[in-house]
């Protein structure tokens, strides 16, 4: 039974400046979603706008192209499931403008094995702009190859000397030297970031920080870049969530994939 989906952004909205008890819907942009039995399918969107009148006149969401693909197929004596996401230029309450967003995982399970395993052709985020403020993002996909199950993942942090466990446990969610990695709920999480530097002028910038792989915008939210949550043997990787909460409220995210890598029964 294959399981796996690939979105190109999404949006929702319940505040806009004072008004509140709004339920706007953004339609999801370039959407695939697999069947339990696995073929293909496609999705693509582009120059789209959502725009409102309401308290006053504005862009809430654009996008210039996006496309996505869902792929569940039996090869070379193993299950695949592959997801990908491109999307090109997309800007959230004229504010938050992002150039580029490049998702893919191919999760490989081989028939008769046990554990899948995960591998990415490498994934994409660029020309962020905050306003004036450029995002510099630092990608690393290597703890993304260790997603394949949550022991996996475990393993791989576990592994690890401790001075990699004190530098980059922000990663991994976990407080810095932990010897284990933190569990959130049924979820470990991780992050393809390895870096953020935000580059631009000093005023502008005195509303911003980076909390591990999130930068918190006064005016504007949270910016969560690179996140992977891992289930069991299900991985769920989003290059961009939003959690916006100042002259508009409401959540939103740029390129988004999940598979699962496991037999049923």
């Amino acid at each position: 039974m294959f399981s796996g989906h690939a979105i190109g952004a999404s949006a929702h909205f319940d505040r806009l400046d004072e008004t509140t008890g709004l339920n706007h819907l953004v339609p999801t942009q370039a959407a695939s979603v697999l069947p339990h039995t696995g073929g293909l399918s496609q999705g693509s969107a582009g120059n789209y706008r959502y725009d409102v009148d309401k308290p006053r006149a504005r862009n809430l969401v654009s996008i210039g192209q996006a496309a996505s693909k869902a792929t569940g197929l039996t090869v070379a004596n193993s299950y695949q499931t592959e997801v990908s996401v491109d999307l090109q230029t997309v800007e959230v309450v004229e504010k938050l403008r992002i150039g580029l967003v490049h998702l893919h995982m191919l999760s490989t399970f081989p028939i008769g094995g046990t554990d899948p395993v995960l591998t990415t052709d490498g994934n994409r985020i660029e020309e962020v702009w905050l306003g004036n403020v450029q995002a510099v993002i630092e990608l690393d996909d290597e703890p993304l190859g260790a997603c394949g199950t949550q022991a996996q993942l475990a393993a791989y942090y576990r592994n690890k000397d401790a001075g990699y466990r004190q530098e980059y446990a922000w990663r991994f969610a976990t407080p810095a030297g932990a010897p284990e990695i933190a569990q959130h709920g049924a979820h470990y999480k991780c992050s393809v970031v390895r870096g953020i530097q935000l580059v631009g002028p000093e005023d502008a910038k005195q509303d911003m920080s980076v909390e591990g792989y999130t930068i918190v915008w006064k005016g504007f939210g949270k910016i969560i870049l690179g996140e992977i949550h891992v289930k069991g043997t299900e991985r769920h990787l989003t290059m961009a969530r939003l959690a916006m909460g100042s002259n508009a409220g409401g959540t939103a995210s740029a390129g988004d994939g999940k598979t699962n890598g496991a037999t049923v029964p």
